[in-house]
């Protein structure tokens, strides 16, 4: 009986080689979590050379080195995000890049200037857009996977390293076929696929009576040593495993996972420190603030989110320090927005009127409430106010609730209650008349 590539309670049992065409079923269309792996790269960075991301920032951000264009790396992405998602072929992404960097002009060779002042030359070609393209959509469809076996680890335990079995295998790779081991054993921490540029293996997850008294299966860990190599881009000497490509030697699952556990315990501890205390991570913390966002937001838009509320962000130091000065002294620092306002009736009321927060606002709220131009006092409800930088004229506006209390689970927080465009007169007016005070910063005039 065939393999079957997937990790469901049920499944038939693994015991025999995967096919030619279950091999490509398994990097067709992947799962959910592969989807949501690509949508949470959604922070582009431009690089020169590709070590300057290293291993885990790969789960996090999306990089095509040297090229120096934000909009076309935000381009790609977004096209290997709708591929993942199954709307594009691998045949359309590449026919759709090449004609993006075509008129662009960044199709054949070009040559940039590199951080450090030196030339450097980039090629882009079919080649090139084919690497691209294999190496993010199996990543994802890794990561995604991932977490389908670490839910059903408890009736699968075992997981076997699987190749394509041809003339194009490399060697060191060939020698793991068929090493199966537990899904928690530390050899999976860096030889889970793929484990190179263009590497096509995959795994299995097994039931245990299929692994028991199968002597095909190698039931011992490969004992390897590790070698030196030096990261050009830091002129750092980095150990490596000995049979896998540099930048390659480590689980994308779970360095999604390992993300999300670091922000769960640092939203914990924020929400359980004292306010003054919590205002001091600000600055620290908010790069795991945005992709925690990012995660969020995409769950309540497609419309699996109802309850938790979004991390946003951390009241600052200065603000808090102010807030004080006006009796206001908040329960933690913490500053979260009910999923309600994306999508229910203040939602569509704003909506209505006209000025609800865009989608790109929406999305950028984090780095816009860091940037704050102003934070006010209502004089009448007490809810501090937040005014962002705009566009067109307007403002965004936040309305807080300062130790808002949430049922369940039953918790003390600061709550975005409201939040949509405002006119600066508006504002000034409102001043002016002494509905609102000036806590920080100000309203040009």
């Amino acid at each position: 009986m065939p393999v079957k590539l997937a990790a469901d309670p049920g499944d038939a049992p693994l015991q025999q080689a995967a096919t030619p065409g279950e091999f490509a079923a398994a990097f067709r269309l992947p799962p959910r979590e592969a989807v949501a792996y690509m949508q949470g790269r959604d922070r582009v960075r431009i690089s020169y050379d590709w070590t300057e991301l290293w291993q885990d920032e790969h789960a996090y951000q999306f990089t095509v080195s040297r090229l120096a264009r934000a909009d076309l790396l935000g381009s790609l992405r977004q096209g290997i995000e709708r591929s993942v998602g199954g709307e594009l072929t691998r045949r359309d992404w590449i026919r759709d890049a090449k004609a993006l960097l075509k008129d662009a002009g960044w199709w054949g060779e070009n040559r940039l200037i590199g951080p450090d002042g030196g030339e450097r030359v980039t090629v882009f070609n079919p080649r090139r857009l084919e690497l691209i393209y294999d190496v993010n959509t199996r990543m994802a469809y890794a990561a995604g996977r991932w977490e389908r076996i670490q839910a059903a680890k408890e009736y699968h335990p075992y997981l076997r390293y699987v190749t394509r079995n041809d003339e194009r295998v490399r060697a060191s790779h060939r020698a793991w076929h068929n090493v199966t081991l537990p899904v928690d054993d530390p050899w999976w921490n860096t030889h889970y696929p793929p484990n190179g540029w263009r590497c096509r293996c995959t795994v299995v997850q097994l039931r245990a009576r299929d692994v028991e008294g199968n002597p095909a299966l190698k039931r011992d860990a490969p004992v390897e040593p590790t070698v030196e190599w030096k990261n050009p881009h830091t002129g750092e000497p980095v150990l490596v495993p000995s049979n896998i490509d540099p930048g390659f030697g480590y689980n994308v699952g779970q360095a999604r996972m390992r993300w999300r556990g670091l922000i769960d315990a640092a939203r914990q501890k924020i929400a359980q420190y004292p306010a003054r205390l919590g205002a001091s991570q600000a600055q620290d913390l908010a790069p795991l603030i945005e992709r925690d966002w990012a995660d969020w937001l995409d769950e309540v838009l497609a419309g699996r989110e109802r309850n938790r509320l979004g991390w946003l962000g951390i009241v600052a130091e200065r603000d808090l320090a102010l807030l004080s000065a006006r009796g206001i002294e908040p329960v933690s620092a913490e500053v979260m927005v009910r999923p309600g306002l994306l999508y229910g009736p203040k939602a569509k009321r704003h909506l209505d009127a006209g000025n609800a927060l865009t989608a790109d606002q929406w999305r950028a709220l984090p780095g816009l409430f860091r940037r704050a131009v102003a934070v006010l006092l209502d004089t009448r409800s007490g809810k501090v106010i937040y005014l962002l930088p705009g566009a067109d004229g307007r403002l965004p506006q936040l309305a807080v609730e300062v130790d808002f209390v949430t049922k369940r689970p039953r918790r003390t927080t600061n709550a975005v209650v409201s939040g949509h465009l405002v006119d600066p007169a508006d504002i000034r007016n409102r001043i002016g008349n002494g509905e609102i005070e000036v806590v920080a910063g100000g309203v040009a005039w």
